[in-house]
């Protein structure tokens, strides 16, 4: 069977790529390369996505972890280490942590191959030079890297040929939050065409010692051959400086200092991050687009681990102090390609290709009693995906099919033996869409795909193998039907969810001793839900948008009921913005109704209503702006975790400020 996949899609003679191909025919039947986008091409059309357009970006960006940015948008919801929006942060799409959602950038995977997170702290103000962002809700059939089980988010680099303006910009806000950034772009100069950013910024967090400093450089440069052809290298490096804040504090803890931290001072990390890629793409003939892609992903850093202070604060209250503070050394390398092709026949269009990757880790241990490393042990992950994607048109109506064969392994070399895994998985969706006019549009599709586990899924959350604790992959079919609408001044999407998943890795809401959450199977569970996504102008200058979303999230035991941790019913963004003559200002509103942070239902994170204003001018070439969060003050908390003498909670920062200029040249 797995042979006779492999001959039908390699007969198509194409391989992977991250593309989106927005193409238009011109009088003389002839393509534009600059209408060639890298927005993963293969995504299902007949499933809703939202773009975040660069303009947009460059307004909200100020240096924030990009999951408050994605937090505007339906079903998702953002919360941090550190209280405040810098630093270690993380969001969740549908209920679901990032570690289930698969993100790109330019169509190279950023999730890391063993535990599959994207640890944004590490790409320190990547936003600023990305000309898009793609986000879609629920499960899709991939073609780079992990399963998107709660969604996809795809990073589009800015655009050398149209994103031609540099800046200068400088801010500083609460906690001593400042950000300095340059940007240049050169636009086409004969051939050839440069983007270059580099970025200082640092804040101290709200809680006790939990801050962030960090630099990158960001480097785009393309040679364009002709209108059909070229050729683009990108490369990112960041380092990243952090007082860590992932365990919780108890509420006597926080009663006596409102900034308490569980983690100590001695728990601090360094990475340093470096991704490249070297991508061609153009023309095979008028009608097949063609692209092919390198790359290679690099990691180096380390995290203390206060031992006593774990044990003592998360396990066993009576534990001995013993002075011992542990250090995890990590280095991976990525590296991978993907080629890929559109073939467009009349009302027929086939995109077909393959990406392929190989991952190592190594985790060294050592601690400050000892000279000699406790522990030495390396993962080996391999990653293969192979797709087809049809879609036909014909008077409104277009159906799309998806299928996917993914192979992915891995193995082990450390002081326990270790059999290697393989995982084999046939994904696939169907869509179909119907367009009434140009206002209104029907969307429907089912969608099947596969997931492995985690190494820190199979290891119970070690960080040097003791047992296996399981191997099983899990699945989800995904059901979807929406409607689009658009008239004067208004456009929105309503959409219906239904997720069914087979023995799903849901948090427990503990913590294993390498700082991530543990997760563990169920047999059977479900999220279902409806999201509201629209955008009103009812007059000249005044924008009102609203991301609404409600959900059921249940998991079915053999006794009972309950409900996912971390999975709030409702969650509603509101903006309100009014702008003349150079002004804007802005209110937003975000609701999340409350929430369970372990598995039996005990323990909850109350509601949350905040308010943010915003206020911007711009002259000429200057813009300077005022944000302010959590205008009304509000006390509340974004996440939790258990321990074995109670709840520990993360508390949110109290009302804080950031002020910006920007010059634009």
């Amino acid at each position: 069977m797995k042979q006779l996949l492999l001959s039908a899609f390699l007969s198509l003679s194409c391989i992977s790529a991250m593309a989106e191909i927005r193409m238009e025919q011109d009088t003389t039947s002839s393509y534009h390369l600059n209408e060639i986008s890298v927005i993963s091409f293969y995504r299902t059309d007949a499933k809703v996505g939202t773009i975040v357009s660069r303009e947009s970006l460059l307004k909200h960006n100020k240096g924030q972890e990009p999951s408050f940015i994605l937090s505007s948008r339906p079903s998702i919801f953002a919360y941090s280490d550190t209280g405040n929006e810098y630093g270690y942060a993380y969001f969740r799409m549908r209920g679901m942590d990032q570690t289930r959602v698969n993100m790109t950038l330019d169509g190279m995977p950023l999730n890391e191959g063993e535990d599959m997170g994207v640890y944004f702290s590490n790409y320190p103000d990547v936003i600023a030079s990305m000309h898009s962002i793609k986000i879609e809700s629920g499960a899709g059939i991939t073609g780079n890297g992990v399963a998107g089980y709660a969604g996809t988010i795809d990073l589009e680099s800015v655009n050398l040929k149209r994103d031609t303006v540099s800046s200068v910009y400088a801010g500083c806000g609460s906690f001593n939050t400042f950000k300095s950034c340059m940007e240049y772009n050169s636009g086409i100069k004969g051939k050839w065409a440069v983007h270059f950013k580099a970025t200082q910024q640092q804040s101290d967090g709200y809680r006790d010692h939990a801050y962030n400093n960090s630099q990158s450089a960001f480097t785009k440069v393309g040679y364009f051959f002709n209108d059909h052809h070229s050729i683009e290298f990108l490369s990112f490096i960041g380092q990243s400086r952090n007082g860590q804040g992932w365990i919780g504090s108890s509420l006597d803890q926080i009663m006596i200092n409102d900034r308490s931290n569980g983690c100590t001072e001695a728990e601090t990390d360094r990475f340093v991050q470096n991704i490249n890629k070297l991508q061609y793409k153009g023309f095979a003939s008028d009608n097949v687009t063609f692209t092919a892609s390198l790359y290679y992903n690099q990691l180096k850093g380390h995290y203390y681990f206060d031992v006593d202070n774990f044990m003592i604060n998360v396990i066993d209250s009576s534990w001995q102090n013993t002075g011992e503070v542990d250090c995890y050394n990590l280095r991976h390398h990525m590296i991978g390609g993907n080629i890929a092709a559109k073939v467009y026949v009349r009302d027929f269009v086939l995109t077909t290709g393959l990406n392929a990757s190989a991952f190592n880790r190594s985790h060294i241990g050592t601690n400050n009693l000892d000279t000699e490393e406790m522990w030495n042990n390396k993962g080996y992950k391999n990653d293969v995906n192979l797709f087809a994607k049809g879609e036909y048109s014909y008077n409104g109506l277009k159906v799309v099919g998806n299928i996917q064969y993914r192979h992915a392994d891995f193995d082990y070399r450390g002081d326990v033996a270790f059999d290697k895994v393989y995982w084999d998985f046939l994904n696939w969706s169907g869509n179909v869409s119907y367009q009434f006019n140009q206002a209104h549009s029907l969307y429907a599709s089912v969608t099947q795909t596969h997931r492995e586990p985690t190494r820190s899924d199979m290891f119970g959350g070690e960080e040097n193998l003791i047992e296996v604790v399981t191997t099983q992959a899990e699945s989800v079919i995904d059901y979807e039907l929406g409607y689009n609408a658009t008239s004067d001044g208004c456009t929105g999407n309503l959409n219906l969810y239904y997720m069914d998943f087979s023995n799903e890795l849901i948090l427990n809401g503990e913590m294993g001793t390498n700082g991530l959450p543990i997760r563990e199977n169920v047999e059977k569970s479900y999220r279902t839900g409806i999201e509201l996504n629209l955008t009103y102008e009812p007059v000249k200058g005044l924008v009102l948008s609203n991301a609404t979303s409600y959900s059921i999230n249940k998991v079915e035991t053999a006794s009972e009921t309950l409900n996912h941790t971390m999975s709030p019913h409702w969650l509603v963004n509101q903006s309100i913005v009014y702008g003349f003559n150079g002004f804007e200002f802005g209110v937003d509103v975000r609701y999340r109704s409350k929430m369970y942070f372990d598995l039996t239902n005990l323990y909850e994170l109350g509601s949350s209503l905040r308010f943010g204003a915003n206020a911007t001018y711009t002259y000429e070439d200057f813009t300077c702006g005022v944000y302010v969060n959590n205008l009304f003050n509000e006390r509340s908390f974004s996440n939790g975790m258990m321990s074995t003498n109670g709840p520990l909670y993360f508390i949110d920062a109290p009302r804080n400020f950031h002020v910006d200029v920007r010059w634009s040249f």
